[in-house]
């Protein structure tokens, strides 16, 4: 029941809630309800079609923002506040994703041309990127808020990638940086002074091995004894030296920091062994390498001479000996003495180095034999395992110095030591019967070549 008051009256009385007045009441809030649910309906009907019309209009247009648009009469400058907003956070968010790009690629190069610069605190690239935002923000300062706020997320989120994209690659730098720089300070000290103490002086705050954890620096430290190591146990070379390169592995395996901590510790003390173990057996073969590599430059220096003395047995210059022609010749000696000397050298490396000897001076001796008498017009170039000869001689004399070894010589060596050469340089036995062969094998291959000449 209502309760109604009225005037010269004391007390009250009860009115029923049904009367005309609460009729009216409950009308006028049935209907405000309706209007407002209405009136909502339709502002959120023009809310989206105005949205939907700015954000269309800010992607068609190339303008830079509703400013922009203005002030070069491409808008007319009468849009609401809401349309505005719309349209510039649109070209905010353009703005922004520009604004990703061309830091990421600023960023890379800035990054390659401070790459040697040691950023312990991250305070080179932070005030690298400010600088770049300073600068983007003061080129921007006369847009809109709406405009900025569509920005300021893309520079939020692409300074957070950058940030961390730079802490990883900045922290493996410095601890790149440190390892080698901790190896190459070793390096130079092992053998050449104290390594406890210029480890101590590494191993403080103020030097790049700080970024190292203790595994890192103390592999770093074995890295640098590895390579000491390595250089002094180069196999075959006279200037390494095998009993101190284990002795520096015996201190490294016993090597304490000042803090008592050895070095190697874990899987690297098996390592460390296995690499005595190595070098040790490496030391045994180390001296018969040595006269290897000694007996192989002695044959080497015996080649030289060798196909010195072939060359001057066509052509001499300073005596006047063989001119143009003896020219010709001693190269196609000396190429044929080169191309059957490598042949045969690495074939019989493992021979005594008196029988390389031995065959170089035969080799040297045959030539000058097989090319003695030979005329430039009948020499081509020697081709190792072609059924050719590289000189060219007469069907008819060849046929005779056939019958004559046969029946006159009767293969005498002195007499016929051209074809006991040219029988050997071609793979025939040093026999009278292997010259036969030859001879009569040789006289085929020139009536072949249209009979000879």
């Amino acid at each position: 029941m209502a309760i109604r008051y009225q005037s010269g009256f004391i007390g009250s009385r009860d009115v029923s809630r049904d009367s005309e007045a609460q009729a009216l009441v409950d009308g006028l809030n049935t209907f405000a309800r309706g209007f407002n649910t209405f009136a909502k309906a339709k502002g959120d009907k023009i809310t989206k079609q105005t949205t939907a019309e700015a954000e269309k209009t800010a992607r068609l247009d190339n303008l830079k923002s509703y400013q922009d648009g203005v002030d070069s009469g491409k808008l007319d400058g009468t849009e609401s506040e809401f349309w505005i907003s719309v349209y510039d956070n649109v070209k905010g968010q353009n703005a922004g994703a520009e604004f990703q790009t061309s830091k990421a690629i600023a960023y890379n190069e800035w990054w390659a041309e401070n790459v040697e610069n040691d950023d312990y605190d991250g305070s080179l690239f932070q005030a690298w990127s400010s600088e770049f935002d300073s600068k983007y923000m003061e080129a921007n300062k006369d847009q809109s808020n709406f405009y900025l706020k569509g920005v300021e997320g893309f520079i939020k989120g692409t300074n957070a990638n950058l940030g961390a994209s730079y802490a990883t690659s900045n922290a493996q730098k410095l601890k790149t940086k440190g390892k080698q720089n901790v190896i190459k300070v070793i390096e130079g000290v092992i053998g050449q002074g104290d390594v406890k103490t210029k480890i101590a002086e590494l191993d403080v705050k103020t030097n790049l091995s700080r970024f190292l954890t203790k595994d890192e620096f103390n592999a770093s430290v074995i890295q640098a004894y590895k390579n000491k190591i390595a250089a002094l146990t180069i196999k075959g070379d006279p200037s390494s030296d095998y009993d101190t390169a284990i002795d520096l592995v015996d201190q490294l395996i016993d090597f304490k920091r000042a803090n008592g901590s050895k070095i190697v510790t874990g899987a690297n003390i098996e390592a460390i062994n296995e690499l005595k173990q190595k070098i040790t057996l490496e030391s045994i073969t180390h001296e018969s390498v040595l006269d290897k590599v000694s007996n192989d430059n002695k044959i080497s220096d015996f080649y030289v001479q060798e196909e010195k003395t072939l060359v001057l047995s066509f052509w001499d210059p300073l005596k006047g000996k063989g001119g143009t022609e003896g020219k010709e010749i001693s190269d196609r000696a000396k190429d044929e003495y080169e191309q059957r000397s490598r042949e045969w050298l690495k074939l019989n490396d493992d021979a005594d180095p008196l029988d390389k000897k031995q065959y170089l001076i035969e080799l040297r001796q045959d030539l000058v034999n097989k090319y003695e008498t030979a005329a430039i017009k009948n020499v081509s170039l020697y081709s190792p395992g072609n059924n050719k000869f590289n000189i060219q001689r007469q069907l008819d004399v060849m046929g005779k110095v056939l019958l004559d070894f046969i029946d006159v010589n009767d293969g005498d060596r002195e007499v016929n030591k051209e074809w006991y050469s040219l029988a050997r340089l071609n793979g025939y036995p040093d026999t009278p019967a292997g010259v036969t062969e030859f001879l009569s094998n040789y006289l085929k291959i020139l009536k072949a070549e249209k009979g000879g000449s």
